[in-house]
């Protein structure tokens, strides 16, 4: 007893008539009654009575037609299932982000237009360091955090050849300054770092270590600073203060409320990279999915190769 014939079993049930079966399952006649003789020799009993209207079930017909719908239903079910796992548009998906991170670019990569509405997506923040911990022990299946400065003792080396984790490049931005929306200097169009307001507002190293490394480069007059545990923190600070500021990745410009004021910089800083890491030994079709996404944009090779995603981010985009 296959798949086949009960569904033309089911068909005949359905159409009370085996030239009508035969025509709803675009067959002809003989190989249908064929079908139905071997049937009922292989159950050992009589399934259908034939009579000049077409057919009417047994008792035993009755019960196979119940069950052989329910069975073929629930194969229709497993096989729409298997398809979405294997395109990715079903499953879990797990990413933690560096609290430096925008939440908006995280809320981009895992909206449902990206992954798909079946997908069950948990999301996270940590520091950098955790994020790279937690996707190396495989608690979770990719990490956002920003990349220091390239160097070979940097996350990005350390990630590759200590955690053995893939990493690529998924957006590249430039540094600006948020000040409190009274300040003078926000009449300008950038805002020149060797005058800058008395008080600097830095994340501390543990909320964002590649961020902090990426400030510390930068040449400007001395400045108090004050270092916070987040970001929603150092832009409360620099509201509250009438001649702070803080440095900031652009993308966190469209976080500002009323009363800041987002400038570009008057000084060439480098741009600060958000890089996506993940085991390569996670074949999971929803990650492969997310990458996708996260690799989708031209930015990661605008600068060159030796900033731009190694060799496997070719492989994760197909």
């Amino acid at each position: 007893m296959d798949l086949r014939a009960l569904e033309c079993f089911v068909a005949v049930a359905d159409e009370g008539s085996v030239s009508r079966a035969a025509s709803a399952l675009h067959m002809t006649q003989p190989p249908l009654t064929v079908r139905l003789q071997n049937l009922e020799r292989d159950l050992g009993v009589t399934l259908l009575v034939r009579h000049g209207r077409g057919v009417e079930l047994t008792a035993a017909g009755r019960e196979l037609a119940e069950r052989a719908r329910r069975l073929l239903s629930d194969v229709e079910a497993a096989a729409e299932t298997v398809r979405t796992v294997g395109l990715g548009t079903r499953g879990s998906l797990s990413v933690v982000a560096g609290h430096s991170t925008s939440p908006r670019l995280l809320a981009r990569l895992t909206a449902d237009d990206v992954l798909g509405p079946d997908v069950e997506t948990t999301l996270e923040s940590a520091s950098d360091r955790d994020v790279v911990e937690r996707v190396h022990q495989g608690t979770a299946d990719a990490g956002l955090l920003h990349l220091p400065p390239s160097s070979p003792g940097s996350i990005r080396h350390r990630l590759i050849r200590s955690r053995g984790l893939e990493v690529a490049v998924v957006t590249r931005e430039p540094l600006v300054a948020v000040l409190p929306a009274t300040h003078p200097a926000t009449t300008a169009d950038r805002v020149n770092l060797t005058a800058p307001p008395a008080l600097r507002v830095e994340l501390a190293e543990h909320v964002g270590e590649a961020l902090a490394e990426h400030v510390a480069g930068i040449n400007g007059a001395p400045a108090q600073v004050t270092r916070v545990g987040s970001v929603p923190q150092a832009l409360a600070t620099v509201e509250a203060t009438s001649d702070a500021h803080t440095l900031l990745p652009a993308q966190h410009s469209a976080l500002l409320w009323d009363g800041l004021v987002a400038r570009p910089l008057l000084q060439h800083t480098g741009v600060v990279e958000t890089g996506v890491c993940w085991r390569p030994d996670n074949d999971a079709p929803v990650l492969g999915r997310f990458l996708r996404a996260a690799l989708s944009a031209p930015e990661p090779n605008v600068l060159g190769r030796a900033t731009g995603p190694s060799r496997s981010d070719t492989d994760a985009r197909r």
